[in-house]
């Protein structure tokens, strides 16, 4: 099965339309490849897009003395033009694998694999839609010296990526190039990366995200997102999943950086961010790593972050960052928790995070270097990390009604102060205490 090449532009029936593009062996290979100025208009129905491509290994030197050839980059859908599938529950899937560097004295690189790649302008249309992504990162071949891995991305987002109202899924895994061989440094793994704007309108929406990677000095995440995404009004799932392994290694399930937003509108939304590291050193690995602005808007809002390392040399944190997180009127819950080789750790956020929960009788678990505002309601904080003596409170003053308190903790000589207001209820492994009889 061939290449499907736009233009020449594509328009579809009323009915349900089916497009398979598919590219093995290739340099580079695109399943499906909508250039720029390029179109696909295919109406109303339930319509089907698939495209898988395939980048082709790079040649092996024969003699040992030279180099190997690169491998080829594979991407299963390419759209720098218009995709619109209008109304209708529409699939769209891409799956992309980069080829394997050829072996030599000096290996050859291996190099990406993406399964989606928007770089246009990506509509759905209302409907009950779905959409995956696949990408998995080519091997460095091996050689004295190897070559380096290829990057894995599902899904990858640099225009205006809409799905309309409904209940539409988004889905991307990605998979660094492999592991760590006599040099070969492994490669970034990330699921979804939006640096445009993602709109998955009103409707009870999941996206998820899942990134792995097993190297050096690379990076890997579930859901990164560098702009605008947003999963408009009712009952929304994100959640952002990182497994990682190896030496000098960050991972986050979810990452948004300074200056962009997820926001997911009206509802009782969910949005849940783990990282998982296996083995390594000089590890860090984040649940939520947030330097912009998470707004859940009002709801019964449930926000997790959890992170867990597998060995003592690394550092794990639930809820990371410089940025805030808003989420609303509501009764929200928010958990942060980290382990490490089992243990599970006292200070779970980390980096000044400031944290709005609005009005309702809300729950926080969590504690480290940070705001956090429960607003108004009956709320609780969760220390049942810690026993009541553990813990140093100042700045607290009765009969004030913003409930002000200064919480810190002496970790090992590093004396780590969390601020909170508007708290009336403190669990603690030894018990529980109202605001007034903190002190």
């Amino acid at each position: 099965m061939p290449r499907f090449t736009v233009p020449p532009n594509f328009a579809g029936t009323v009915g349900d339309d089916t497009i398979v593009g598919e590219d093995l062996n290739k340099f580079p290979a695109i399943g499906i490849d909508i250039l720029t100025g390029g179109f696909i208009y295919t109406d109303s129905g339930k319509d089907t897009f698939k495209g898988n491509g395939t980048g082709g290994n790079g040649d092996i030197d024969g003699e040992g003395q030279g180099s190997g050839g690169n491998g080829g980059t594979g991407t299963g859908i390419s759209n720098s033009g218009k995709l619109n599938v209008g109304l209708g529950d529409d699939t769209i899937a891409g799956t992309g694998e980069g080829g394997i560097g050829g072996d030599g004295r000096v290996g050859g690189n291996g190099e990406f694999g993406i399964g989606i790649s928007n770089t246009g302008q990506l509509d759905t249309g209302d409907g009950n839609d779905t959409i995956t992504g696949i990408g998995i990162g080519g091997i460095g071949g091996d050689g004295i010296v190897s070559g380096g891995d290829g990057a894995g991305t599902g899904i990858s987002n640099n225009g205006s990526l809409n799905t309309g109202d409904g209940n539409d899924t988004i889905t991307g895994t990605g998979t660094g190039g492999n592991y760590y061989i006599g040099g070969s440094y492994g490669a970034n793994g990330t699921g979804i990366s939006n640096t445009g704007e993602l709109d998955t309108g009103d409707g009870k929406d999941t996206i998820k995200g899942t990134g792995t990677i097993a190297g050096s000095y690379d990076d890997g995440t579930g859901i990164s997102n560098s702009k605008k995404l947003d999963t408009g009004d009712r009952e929304d799932t994100i959640i952002g999943t990182v497994t990682i392994a190896g030496f000098n290694v960050d991972g986050s399930g979810i990452q948004n950086v300074k200056g962009a937003t997820i926001t997911t509108g009206l509802g009782n939304d969910t949005i849940t961010g783990s990282g998982n590291a296996l083995e390594g050193q000089s590890i860090i690995v984040i649940g939520i790593s947030n330097d912009g602005v998470i707004d859940t808007g009002n709801g019964c809002d449930i926000f997790t972050g959890q992170a867990t390392a597998k060995f003592d040399d690394g550092t794990a944190y639930g809820i990371y960052g410089e940025g805030t997180i808003k989420t609303g009127d509501g009764n929200d819950k928010i958990t942060a928790t980290s382990t490490i080789n089992e243990v599970q750790q006292k200070v779970t956020i980390g980096g000044g995070i400031n944290i709005d929960l609005g009005t309702g009788n809300d729950y926080f678990k969590g504690f480290g270097t940070g705001t956090v505002d429960g607003g108004k309601g009956f709320d609780t904080l969760d220390f049942s990390a810690f026993n009541r003596s553990e813990l140093t409170f100042s700045g607290v003053i009765s009969g004030n009604a913003l409930n002000p308190a200064n919480i810190s903790f002496n970790n090992n000589g590093n004396v780590i102060t969390l601020t909170t207001t508007g708290f009336e209820n403190f669990i603690f492994a030894d018990g529980s205490l109202s605001y007034s009889t903190l002190v």
